[in-house]
């Protein structure tokens, strides 16, 4: 059931993965892409690495300040798709020069880049608006904002021809506020901020495929130490939802 009493007009609730949803249907096919996912290392970033791997992606690159998480990501990755080629960078995306040193590298490698996922963010400290501390308050627009712009910027560049662009975004964004024992309002305005950018960046670039996607609410590291539970059971199923998310858009874009 959805969390802190919302109203939900989902139908059926799915916990676990199911047919509909696996990235071995071969309409979501990767075959022949190259992925680029930042803020790979863990959480969400990292099940739609996986998700992108099992269906078949050239190469799958992840991003992320952390070296140790990058790797056992990338050994997950690896696991979960065997032909894939999978590459990581540390890469800071609040920093511009990270973040396109990054991509750069990547793109030696592998050439330039089909699907670029938009993860990388922080959840803020909870709080009400007065009182709150301001320098937490810029912390979360210099990493879910400022980041999200850096990476994009970094992106269009090396983009292929017909690339898709993807912003994880959060229902936090698009909900009516919460409770105050989980006032997230700085989480929500920052990332809410992002998610209007992206709707910038799809009007400034028809050639582009811009979506932005809220996978729900996730059990992950990044609000490992708040009372905020995901309503996905652990991370079982979310590679595959995730998966299922991003690349239905790209399959029933190109059928049009």
């Amino acid at each position: 059931m959805p969390p802190f009493g919302w109203t939900s007009f989902t139908e059926t609730w799915h916990d676990k993965p199911y047919p509909f949803i696996s990235p071995a249907r071969p309409e979501l096919s990767a075959a022949g892409k190259n992925v680029v996912v930042t803020g790979g290392g863990t959480g969400i970033g990292r099940a739609t690495a996986i998700a992108f791997a099992q269906a078949g992606a050239a190469s799958v690159a992840i991003l992320g300040r952390r070296l140790d998480r990058l790797q056992t990501s990338a050994s997950a990755i690896t696991a979960a798709g065997p032909a894939t080629r999978v590459l990581f960078e540390t890469a800071d995306v609040t920093k511009r020069t990270s973040i396109d040193g990054a991509l750069k590298l990547i793109v030696a490698q592998v050439g330039k880049i089909d699907i670029f996922v938009s993860n990388a963010g922080i959840l803020t400290s909870f709080g009400s608006v007065a009182g709150y501390d301001e320098n937490e308050l810029r912390r979360g627009f210099e990493v879910n904002v400022m980041g999200s712009f850096n990476a994009v910027q970094a992106f269009l560049p090396l983009a292929a021809p017909g690339a898709k662009l993807f912003n994880i975004s959060t229902c936090f964004a698009h909900l009516a506020p919460v409770p105050p024992a989980e006032n997230v309002f700085s989480y929500a305005i920052t990332k809410l901020a992002s998610t209007k950018m992206f709707e910038y960046i799809a009007a400034e670039h028809p050639e582009l495929h811009v979506v932005n996607v809220h996978p729900g609410v996730v059990d992950t590291e990044i609000n490992a130490d708040s009372d905020v539970e995901g309503l996905d059971e652990g991370m079982s199923p979310v590679p595959h939802k995730i998966m299922a998310m991003l690349w239905q858009h790209v399959f029933f874009y190109n059928q049009v």
